[in-house]
């Protein structure tokens, strides 16, 4: 159909002539249709030909856009992306670092959840999500692979005006009666917090609890009161607060998780390689 001439298609396919003309009597007796008249030195096609040679040319573009589709996700050019995060890293470093992924790869498309570190866990256990991002958990994490990214330790958040802020760290025993303003019952970061007060045998005033560190990072530049916070959510630029190391220290990990039973996708690969070199030197 391509070239008119049965010696021409053979010269494309590299057989003989002869080889070409039993396979269109193979088709032809095959699909029960004439498809070509026979005249000196040509194949003149019927119509019956001509429909049949437009459904399969739609198979063979077809076929190119799978090429096409295959190449484009192997360079990273379209795919999809599900990742679950911590409040505390949405509230941080994730909204810069996917934009800059988005610009890297805009066809891949996005999907980024928050939720508490073991309910993240149990969103990719369940396959919701591709990837978490969470505080190093004391879970069983046998069927997960877990790749650390940031070491943190805690930090205290003072008020600009707050008699503490003129010293060079803050104890626990300095927060003695001190207005404190706490994460939610439940919290792993909470529950590191407490267990520190109740070694030091140090009473607080837990005057305000919520749910996010930014939203109690916004309260103590209020003046509401005074916080333990990951440093990932504090500003030193910011004038409006003080921040001083904490003592005892209180250190923890963030991790990469993702399920060791589930395909990684070279997306998942190309993200994963971003954040581990954002923090990198951090």
């Amino acid at each position: 159909m391509v070239t008119g001439s049965g010696t021409e298609a053979g010269r494309m396919l590299f057989i003989t002539q002869p080889a070409i003309s039993r396979l269109i009597s193979n088709l032809e007796y095959s699909t029960g249709l004439q498809l070509f008249i026979r005249k000196p030195n040509r194949l003149e096609p019927t119509p019956e030909a001509q429909a049949l040679y437009r459904e399969v040319d739609r198979a063979f573009i077809g076929l190119e856009e799978i090429q096409t589709s295959a190449e484009a996700i192997a360079n990273h050019q379209q795919g999809n992306l599900r990742i679950v995060a911590m409040p505390v890293c949405v509230e941080s470093f994730l909204p810069s670092l996917i934009s800059k992924f988005a610009m890297l790869y805009p066809k891949v498309s996005i999907e980024l959840e928050t939720a508490p570190r073991d309910q993240a866990l149990k969103m990719i256990r369940t396959h919701r999500f591709d990837i978490g991002i969470v505080s190093m958990s004391t879970q069983d994490t046998r069927d997960l692979n877990t790749f650390t990214f940031c070491q943190q330790q805690a930090v205290c958040v003072l008020p600009a005006d707050h008699p503490l802020s003129q010293k060079s760290q803050i104890h626990a025993t300095d927060i003695k009666l001190e207005r404190f303003i706490s994460l939610s019952t439940g919290s792993p970061y909470r529950s590191l917090i407490d267990n520190v007060f109740i070694q030091e045998k140090v009473e607080r005033r837990l005057t305000i609890e919520t749910r996010t560190q930014k939203t109690i990072y916004e309260l103590v530049k209020k003046g509401a009161g005074i916080s333990i916070l990951d440093p990932l959510i504090t500003n030193s630029q910011d004038s409006e607060v003080i921040i001083k190391p904490f003592l005892p220290e209180i250190n923890w990990d963030y991790v990469i998780v993702r399920l060791k039973a589930a395909p990684v996708s070279l997306s998942a690969k190309s993200f994963m390689a971003l954040l581990m070199a954002q923090f990198k030197n951090y």
